[in-house]
């Protein structure tokens, strides 16, 4: 199942209608907060944005700071997908609030590390390294209206 789920090809059209938020950006650092739970930190520029809403953003210098926190609700064994330093995501979700339904452990172990408007993603998410054809799909998706 895992497997599977990590690489079915998604309809970016389709999350991007139910998603808060749609971005691309390199990833900064990943911090393994738990069994399952990473806190993602992406630098992103200004064409890095499909779709705000509420999204907290720290500009840093040249670049924009954005957290992420990942949960893998699937529980397997290696993350899915499993981020690196330096690469460039496309990832769609939605935004942390603090009435968010998460399990009381992973409230416990990101208690500080997250406000709300942070980012969040669990493994039913679109999250796919970046190249231009998932770009250009991104951007289709974002000139079309949702149902």
């Amino acid at each position: 199942m895992c497997l599977l789920e990590c690489r079915k090809e998604k309809d970016e059209r389709e999350y991007y209608c139910f998603s808060e938020f749609a971005i691309n950006g390199i990833v900064y650092d990943v911090e393994i907060i738990g069994k399952g739970v990473r806190l993602i930190t992406l630098l992103m520029n200004g064409d890095g944005f499909y779709k705000l809403s509420r999204l907290y953003i720290t500009p840093d210098g040249f670049f924009l700071k954005i957290k992420v926190l990942v949960v893998d609700t699937l529980s397997c064994t290696r993350s899915c997908p499993d981020f690196k330093p330096g690469n460039r995501y496309i990832m769609m979700g939605q935004i942390y609030h603090k009435r968010e339904r998460l399990p009381q452990t992973v409230l416990e172990l990101v208690a500080g590390k997250m406000k709300p408007g942070d980012g969040l993603l669990r493994s039913s998410d679109y999250v796919k390294r970046f190249n231009r054809k998932r770009d250009q799909k991104m951007k289709a998706a974002a000139q079309r209206k949702c149902k």
